[in-house]
């Protein structure tokens, strides 16, 4: 069966078990039980999930408040607990991810972005020395794709503010992004581990073409240079036929070069500052190994607005090789480096054309504006460095 034929049944599938858990309404309540929506929660679960290290703490009651949607729904959990959960300083604020929809069940379950980010969480999230929630409980269920993951409430433990594109990123919080960016990508830098101990993550060029191929994303990146034309610099928009050889082109560098832990979606929404004023990262549902210039690419092009980038970029990332010999003790060679940031330009332009354009199988995952403005700081990057030609 063809990927599209795939998608296809997935769709269907998804469909009869949401409807049959609108039907049912369902709830967790032992541990291993895989909430279907926010509405699913129990105390009694939460008091399994969270509650395991205070065997008297119990939570008595909570309360879901919503917070915003895109691949995964988003809540905020208010819970009470008793007298020994409260001693405990257990958390009375939560974030959580969940998959309640069709829609966000086929970006998020079936596409495997949410099983991925918590098993980030469980399994590697403790083992980085970087800003970042803190994790508290992930759960998938394979069959049904619905998956729950319980969160830091930034907000609550660190006044965090989310940035959007209409937020100014400072040349202090740019640089405070590489360096988080280099010690993240530093601490697995050339290690077998992970591609021995976490199997489950893809290196990028496979988590590239597997994605690609599911969301039709050649097609999709076509019909976003039509509606996206009016933005796009002629340089690049003249050009599209060739936007899609220079993608898998830019995929060679993560095979020839040592990997490491790659974000792959670190576009300026997916950043915060808290109130002490660090930048962290959040969103950990397209983690892959591969080479750090996929990332280190994203954030510049994406966060930065075109004269800010155009008189930093080269500064930045002698900033970031810097930080990164400071973890590794290797530092790459500089003009190499700028090359592969040319390169992988591409890579950060085709998050965003799914974005725009995409199959009715899939959610609104960004605002129309949100998307434009990341579109045209991407391709005038493009357009500047002669990304098409790298």
């Amino acid at each position: 069966m063809g990927s599209k034929g795939a998608t296809t049944l997935a769709a269907l599938r998804i469909g009869g078990r949401v409807a049959f858990e609108r039907l049912t309404r369902p709830k967790a309540r032992r541990r291993e039980d895989v909430p279907c929506s926010p509405g699913a929660m129990t105390p009694e679960w939460l008091t399994a999930v969270l509650c395991k290290e205070v065997p008297d703490a119990v939570v008595t009651q909570l309360e879901v408040k919503a917070a915003s949607a895109g691949t995964h729904e988003r809540h905020r959990l208010i819970l009470t607990y008793n007298e020994a959960g409260r001693r405990a300083g257990l958390p009375g604020s939560i974030f959580t991810k969940s998959l309640p929809s069709v829609v966000t069940r086929m970006i998020g379950g079936f596409n495997g972005t949410a099983r991925v980010e918590g098993r980030f969480f469980s399994e590697i999230r403790s083992q980085l020395q970087i800003e970042a929630p803190i994790g508290y409980h992930a759960a998938f269920d394979r069959q049904t794709f619905a998956s729950m993951l319980l969160l830091e409430d930034l907000v609550a433990t660190k006044k965090a503010t989310f940035c959007n594109h209409t937020t100014y990123v400072s040349r202090a919080m740019a640089e405070d992004m590489i360096d988080l960016l280099a010690s993240l990508h530093a601490r697995f830098y050339g290690d077998t581990e992970l591609a021995t101990r976490y199997r489950w993550l893809a290196p990028y060029p496979r988590w590239f073409t597997i994605g690609a191929e599911k969301m039709s994303l050649e097609h999709y990146t076509r019909k976003a240079f039509a509606a996206a034309s009016h933005i796009i610099p002629e340089k690049i928009l003249a050009r599209g036929d060739a936007v899609w050889p220079a993608a898998v082109r830019a995929l060679a560098v993560h095979d020839s070069e040592p990997q490491g832990l790659v974000h792959s979606d670190v576009h300026i929404g997916n950043w915060y500052q808290t109130g002490a004023g660090k930048m962290g990262l959040c969103d950990w549902q397209c983690l892959s190994r591969g080479h750090w210039s996929r990332d280190f690419a994203y954030a510049v092009t994406a966060a930065l607005t075109p004269d800010d980038r155009r008189n930093w970029e080269k500064d930045l990332l002698v900033r970031y090789l810097e930080r990164f010999a400071e973890h590794t003790g290797t530092r790459p060679d500089f003009d190499a480096s700028f090359q592969h940031y040319r390169q992988q330009i591409v890579h950060a332009l085709l998050m965003w054309t799914i974005t725009l354009c995409h199959s009715r199988l899939l959610p609104s995952m960004q605002p129309e504006a949100t998307t434009l403005a990341m579109i045209e700081r991407i391709t005038t990057a493009m357009a500047d460095l002669d990304s098409l030609d790298a």
